[in-house]
């Protein structure tokens, strides 16, 4: 009994985990689409939550970062690095590292002008990857950023078979996203009192970023709809792997608990 108890508490917990997941996502994204983005004008002394599209540009006073795989000067970037590893008869891509950054910056529709601050925001950005295969050599940034990167090791082994060397290791990928200045860029995010922006300027009296009063903040390359359906696909497959599993242990689990009559 002991047993069938620990596998029905490991059920509900994978379950919930995946359910929890997928229903926060589509909680996200009946936020995103319940209201459409204002005209930044109308976003001059707004406080709560707000959604904006436009063309992100550079802020004067915090310029743009550098992305960490491709050295390009961005407002903002993800990156992930993976490995390729072999566990009994399963392989699959393995996170070794991970993370993001930017600076503040401003978006613009014409109308005028807001700051967004993109600490906090779940940023969501196309992006490219490199993979590379054990043995190669790793273009010069990655090669510095491997070196300077605890966990995150060159796959450059060899073993020397006398008539041939074999490379051993794994495959490497290294996936880098960036919000690129002058792309389409949409935010949901909580608006607060701004800076003074001085006479005449189109920078609106708010600065939109993190707050208790939004689910999630969200910065994205894309127009809205498109970036609710980012949210959409990643929560219904959650939900699906969470009923799959209450499903399996409906199935094979939960009939252990059954006394025969």
């Amino acid at each position: 009994m002991l047993v069938e108890l620990a596998l029905l508490f490991g059920v509900a917990g994978v379950a919930g985990y995946f359910l929890l997941g997928g229903g926060r996502r589509l909680r996200t994204t009946y936020h995103i689409l319940r209201n459409d983005p204002l005209d930044i004008r109308s976003v001059n002394g707004h406080r709560g939550p707000v959604e904006v599209e436009g063309t992100a540009v550079p802020d004067d006073d915090h310029g743009t970062v550098t992305a960490p795989f491709t050295g390009t000067e961005c407002l903002a970037y993800t990156y992930e690095v993976e490995e390729w590893r072999s566990s009994g008869n399963s392989s699959s891509w393995q996170t070794l590292d991970e993370g993001q950054g930017g600076v503040d910056f401003l978006v613009d529709d014409g109308t005028g002008r807001v700051r967004v601050n993109p600490q906090g925001a779940d940023i969501r950005l196309d992006g490219d990857s490199i993979t590379v295969k054990p043995g190669k050599e790793l273009p010069d940034r990655l090669e510095r950023y491997v070196e300077a990167t605890e966990g995150v090791d060159k796959q450059d082994g060899t073993v020397n078979l006398l008539v041939t060397e074999v490379n051993t290791g794994n495959k490497q990928r290294f996936t880098e996203r960036r919000l690129d200045v002058g792309e389409t860029v949409y935010v949901y995010g909580q608006a607060t009192r701004g800076p003074s922006a001085g006479w005449g300027s189109s920078v609106v009296d708010a600065v939109i970023g993190d707050g208790d009063a939004i689910p999630t903040f969200v910065v994205s390359d894309t127009d809205e709809r498109a970036t609710a359906w980012r949210f959409a696909q990643g929560g219904l497959w959650r939900l699906g792997v969470g009923v799959a599993v209450l499903a399996v242990g409906a199935m094979f689990v939960l009939p252990a608990f059954v006394l025969p009559l």
